[in-house]
């Protein structure tokens, strides 16, 4: 009995030309390109469906270009596995992306582009690896289990579940935002926000950025503005701070996550008192202006509370604090001007010029100490 290969993905996928995906307005997304055919382990990809003979019922002609084979033998390659409970079904055995090319149903765990993600490429959403062999361009998005870029990230946003490298540094702007679960490594960072639930490394320098390390950051050049939010341990190669008027503030022995919700939570707490004042002030005008904001008032005080609920849970619980004692903030090099440093609840703004120098929590206090590294 004859068999025709029926496709659950668009098998000439790699072939079509992309466009903009339609919103639900009638508008377009020039950013959303379908780039990918994302599947998960254990997704059907194919499956045999046999082909009544010609004169019964239920036949119909293969459509043109259809395979048909008298044997059920699947064209496949790597990441495909045929279902032990039905034989004529072909299923992903990794996360990743689908194609079919040479005549082979392959799924690949790395996705590689070999070129800028700009407005031919739109933004990318993989489930597996990716491997960017040019610049993520102004206002895309990048989002893979691993990212890896060998150009620059310019104005753009990356998220992985795992690290994210960034081999030609980071350009930021208003949107760069960088996170990846594990770690992060950049040649070089330039006004943008990095998050990591492990560690930072920067080989280069990091100016006027905004860096949450969930264990440790590491800059081998200048670390000069911005904040640092890290939970242990901080080292700076060659100079931190001395960013002419520009001050470069560090806190360590929190959860950096932590710290960045707390400022998300605050930020909503100080909009909605204006807007609880505001409303109040539109109230005070008239009977029928306060009939027509109370409702408005109503709902600013009901938001206002459950912010200050989440607050109080985001630090109640004892895996926000950390042991302070094992922090340090490390920097053989030069410590320049406009330099703040917190390690708990204790402050010390660092005199200018220290050199060789390790700083680190005792008693209360933060307390300066010399060589920074000891053999």
């Amino acid at each position: 009995m004859p068999y025709v290969l029926t496709f659950h993905f668009d098998p000439d996928f790699e072939q079509r030309r992309l466009r903009p995906k339609n919103r639900d307005d009638g508008s377009v997304d020039q950013f959303d390109l379908g780039y990918v055919q994302n599947v998960a382990v254990g997704q059907p990809l194919a499956e045999w469906i046999p082909l009544p003979p010609e004169g019964h019922a239920g036949h119909e002609a293969p459509a043109a270009g259809a395979i048909v084979s008298e044997t059920t033998a699947f064209p496949h390659g790597e990441g495909c596995r045929v279902d032990p409970d039905n034989p004529l079904r072909l299923l992903a055995s990794v996360n990743g992306h689908v194609a079919f090319m040479d005549g082979r149903i392959t799924v690949r765990e790395t996705l590689a582009i070999g070129c800028d993600i700009d407005f031919h490429t739109g933004n990318i959403v993989a489930v597996g690896d990716v491997l960017i062999g040019g610049d993520i361009r102004a206002g895309f998005m990048v989002i893979g289990r691993n990212v890896t870029v060998k150009g620059t990230v310019v104005s753009a946003r990356i998220r992985a579940m795992g690290n994210i490298t960034c081999h030609g540094g980071i350009q930021g702007g208003n949107r760069t935002t960088l996170r990846a679960g594990k770690s992060l490594r950049a040649r070089f960072c330039e006004n943008a926000v990095l998050h990591a639930g492990d560690n930072i490394l920067i080989d280069g320098s990091s100016m006027h950025c905004r860096l949450f390390a969930g264990e440790k950051l590491a800059v081998k050049g200048r670390l000069a503005g911005g904040e640092v939010y890290c939970g242990e341990a901080v080292y700076v190669g060659e100079q931190l701070g001395g960013g002419g008027q520009s001050q470069t503030r560090l806190l360590l022995g929190y959860d950096p996550e932590r710290i960045h919700k707390d400022q998300h939570l605050k930020a909503g707490m100080r909009q909605t008192l204006l807007d609880i004042e505001t409303y109040r002030l539109d109230m005070g005008r008239s009977e029928d202006a306060a009939r027509e904001f109370g409702p408005a008032l109503e709902q600013s005080l009901q938001r206002l509370n459950t912010f200050k609920k989440q607050l109080k849970k985001l630090w109640d619980n004892p895996a926000a604090m950390r042991r302070f004692s094992s922090c340090r903030l490390i920097v053989p090099g030069r410590i320049g001007a406009n330099v703040e440093i917190s390690i708990g609840e204790a402050t010390l703004a660092v005199p200018e010029d220290t050199r060789d120098a390790v700083l680190r929590y005792q008693d209360g206090e933060i307390v300066v100490e010399h060589p920074a590294l000891r053999k």
